[in-house]
């Protein structure tokens, strides 16, 4: 382009604007500007109105080239030419800029992508735009909100995961606070919401809030063995089937044999394991599956059923319930402990789906364990887990949070908004660019 406005008009990209002066200043780069309408009319009546002053104003605007940008608008003051008009003077305003307003409305929306989308710290997005921690995250609640109250947020939710992360860590007048996450498994694995606690009663209040068509829409349900959880999706969600991997199965039936190995260890020696101990070095080895004696609780049909990669095949194994516990080598144990059999029942209760405590509904169904892998899609809680890791990154980086409100807004815009982002295509795989050839034709005819 040979018209220096127009190019600097199209490298401000802001409509209703145009560029009067570029300077560099202290690092910074500031650009003035003012609206191309040269005539208006009075507001109240209508009558055109005259020039009657101009005042700068500076607000902050999308950084270039790395370093913070400043548009100093220089606005013009009109005023009425009818005496009798009630509107003297009045300042021209812009919907691109706010009055009184320390950011443009296009830096606002890009602060509160960078932070929601890309995942960057507040603090970190303030330091380039030039501005405080409050201006960004102003911007965040404003533009973020609206994303995360989209009703059309929740829908199509078929697969639903429910686990805990930590929120608040322990301190001397405290114990740790959880909070609840809330996983759609079906599909690109999303978070739907973030509640506050760790129970029962936190994850039914947010499932009835919920209307009944959603709820009747959900036929899984992926949950650790925290029963608080399997309750309320019991009461909550009847018709969906609740499903708890092989993670955890695995690690309760060596969560009960590990406490049967260290009380035989204090029986029989009567101190904890020490390096030469038979009991203390096999404690990896009951790990090491088929290279090594199996636990009592996987018996050799629930090995062989592992194996299996259909329902018919591995449905023989799994119609049982876990083996007599007399074969494992431990006595009675002191009074008021947990007898042994009660550890490998209880395992066996939380993966066995015909416990009556946990309902004719499948209470809880074992991935890879039950068989039931196979009739709900090989739905499991790791994409829940996947989720939990990302939440723990917006932790990390924002050293911590204190404020619940930011702390949901935070990860519903990383983790559960679709944000539709464009993409732009690599510049060196374009075969033409607009502004080439015009260049060329002016250097030649120059």
């Amino acid at each position: 382009m040979r018209d220096d406005a127009t190019a600097s008009a199209a490298m401000l990209g802001l409509p209703g604007f145009r560029v009067l002066a570029v300077a560099a200043y202290a690092g910074e780069v500031e650009q003035a500007v003012e609206t191309v309408e040269e005539v208006t009319g009075c507001p109240s009546c209508g009558v055109v109105a005259q020039l009657h002053d101009r005042r700068p104003s500076w607000v902050r605007d999308l950084p270039a080239g790395g370093r913070p940008v400043t548009l100093v608008w220089v606005k013009r003051v009109w005023r009425c030419r009818e005496p009798w008009c009630p509107k003297v003077t009045w300042t021209e305003t812009s919907a691109a800029i706010r009055p009184r307003a320390s950011l443009t409305e296009r830096a606002r929306r890009e602060a509160c992508r960078r932070v929601g989308q890309d995942g960057h710290t507040v603090a970190g997005v303030a330091a380039d735009f030039g501005v405080g921690w409050a201006t960004v995250m102003a911007a965040v609640r404003e533009y973020g909100t609206p994303l995360v109250d989209d009703p059309h947020r929740l829908h199509a939710v078929a697969a639903l995961g429910v686990d805990e992360t930590a929120f608040l860590a322990a301190t001397p007048t405290r114990s740790t606070t959880y909070a609840t996450g809330i996983v759609a498994l079906n599909g690109r694995p999303r978070l739907l919401d973030v509640v506050h606690g760790r129970s029962g009663n936190a994850l039914s209040s947010w499932v009835c809030a919920q209307d009944q068509r959603w709820r009747d829409g959900i036929g899984v349900a992926a949950l650790d063995p925290f029963r608080g959880y399997a309750t309320a999706l019991r009461t909550t969600l009847p018709g969906a089937r609740r499903v708890l991997d092989a993670f955890h199965v695995t690690r309760l039936g060596f969560d009960a044999l590990d406490q049967v190995r260290r009380r035989v260890q204090q029986h029989t020696l009567g101190h904890r394991g020490h390096r030469n101990d038979p009991l203390f070095r096999i404690r990896r080895v009951l790990r090491r599956g088929g290279r090594a004696p199996q636990p009592a609780v996987l018996g050799p049909a629930d090995r062989r059923a592992r194996g299996r990669r259909s329902r018919p095949a591995g449905r023989p194994g799994l119609d049982r319930r876990p083996g007599p516990t007399a074969d494992l080598p431990v006595q009675n144990p002191s009074p008021g402990r947990t007898p042994p059999a009660c550890l490998v029942h209880r395992s066996g209760r939380t993966r066995d789906p015909r416990t009556p405590a946990a309902g004719p509904n499948a209470g809880l169904l074992a991935q890879r364990t039950t068989g039931l892998r196979f009739d709900t899609g090989g739905v499991s809680n790791g994409p829940t887990e996947a989720i939990n890791g990302l939440i723990k990154k917006i932790k990390r980086i924002g050293h911590g949070f204190r404020n619940f409100a930011n702390y949901r807004l935070r990860l519903l815009l990383y983790c559960g908004v679709d944000w539709h982002t464009p993409r732009h295509p690599d510049p060196r795989a374009a075969t033409t660019l607009s502004c080439v050839e015009p260049a060329m034709r002016c250097s030649r005819d120059g």
